[in-house]
């Protein structure tokens, strides 16, 4: 066996394993789709719904946000750097987001809404993209 083919063989073997150890990526607690109310929740057409996604998109009612940067702020806590566009305008926030322990998500200086604390429930429903 050639010097190249056995190189060749250490690397795939090498790869293959490090492909058997890497954590799988795993949906952040925080993802998912939320609203203001339980009631809010069944309303396709309430600004209060939002929805997070892949770990790093966040969508509101006329307003989308992509996270640059997320960083834990405690165990259940995250700071994030927010890209925004929103009816017509491009916009930066710089969040916190945290699930309480009765199990909402709780953002303080959100990119949205009149409140800079806003909490939602988690909405059981699929929501369609």
């Amino acid at each position: 066996m050639s010097v190249a083919t056995r190189i060749a063989m250490v690397l795939s073997l090498a790869a293959a394993l490090a492909g058997e150890c890497a954590p799988a990526w795993a949906a952040q607690p925080y993802e998912g789709f939320w609203a203001s109310t339980k009631k809010d929740c069944r309303d396709q057409d309430s600004a209060n719904r939002m929805s997070i996604e892949g770990g790093n998109r966040l969508y509101w009612y006329e307003t989308r946000c992509r996270a640059g940067e997320i960083t834990a702020d405690g165990k259940q806590s995250w700071k994030m750097r927010l890209a925004c566009e929103g009816e017509g305008e491009k916009f930066r926030s710089t969040p916190r987001v945290s699930i309480a322990a009765d199990g909402r998500l709780v953002m303080q200086n959100g990119p949205v809404g009149q409140a800079k604390h806003q909490t939602y429930v988690r909405c059981e429903i699929a929501r369609k993209r």
